[in-house]
């Protein structure tokens, strides 16, 4: 690799990781995280639980627009239900 990029994606969180993925297949992409590692800040809480009541009006509505990715999740999406009766994935 030459060091060009077309896109640099600054934070290796769950959306960083998730947008330099579905850029990468049109374009150069530089993923730059501060942590060792990436993810390490992400909250698996907020990405794996659906809470309908967490969050202002927006995240509430983003929250009710994920319904079917749990519901009804795409091939390779492991679903559970935990004791609490919270819909969740891993």
């Amino acid at each position: 690799m030459d060091g060009v990029f077309d896109i640099a994606i600054i934070g290796g969180g769950i959306a960083g990781v998730s947008l330099a993925y579905e850029l990468a297949g049109d374009a150069r992409v530089v993923l730059i995280e501060q942590e060792d590692q990436p993810g390490y800040h992400a909250s698996g809480r907020s990405a794996a639980i659906l809470a309908h009541n967490y969050g202002s009006r927006t995240i509430r509505a983003l929250t009710a627009a994920s319904l079917p990715a749990f519901t009804a999740p795409p091939a390779g999406f492991r679903r559970s239900i935990s004791p609490t009766g919270c819909i969740t994935a891993s």
